[in-house]
């Protein structure tokens, strides 16, 4: 896939649609059927679960920006940031896309990316890792971080 541009498939008729990066805030209609197409399928309300099949699709053929929350579920820290990651998936749809990745039932992928502990933030934009954090932060300061990276910064 370029990576100037997204695909989307049409809801309506399955019809996948190239967008321009640079023209995705635009009403996005179909080529074919001229329905709609909703952003939200690019940067939905709520994290995205991956796995190591769909990391490539999902995060690394992803033009935009993503974050990519490494978390398992006999983590304390874990357990508490998630309805915090769930929140800043809501306060930044749209903008940002928050990949969430089970550590231990994806080894794959946590190899690759030398994710050894839990919780990890990776900082993606168009595919390539350009901050990461490894622990839990308040609220504020992954804000600080999610800003950031929509502002092209650290």
């Amino acid at each position: 896939m370029n990576r100037n541009n997204i695909i989307a498939t049409c809801s309506k008729c399955g019809t996948r649609n190239r967008i321009p990066i640079n023209r995705m805030r635009e009403n996005a209609v179909c080529g074919r059927c001229r329905n709609p197409l909703s952003i939200d399928e690019w940067y939905p309300e709520h994290p995205v679960d991956v796995t190591d099949r769909t990391f490539r699709n999902e995060v690394l053929n992803f033009p935009g920006s993503t974050v990519v929350y490494f978390w398992a579920p006999w983590c304390g820290h874990c357990q508490r940031l998630n309805p915090v990651m769930d929140e800043l998936a809501g306060k930044y749809a749209g903008r940002l896309k928050i990949a969430r990745l089970a550590l231990e039932e994806n080894p794959a992928v946590s190899s690759q990316l030398n994710v050894r502990s839990v919780p990890t933030l990776l900082f993606m934009k168009g595919g390539k890792q350009v901050n990461r954090l490894d622990g839990a932060l308040p609220r504020e300061q992954l804000e600080y971080y999610f800003r950031a990276l929509l502002q092209g910064g650290p």
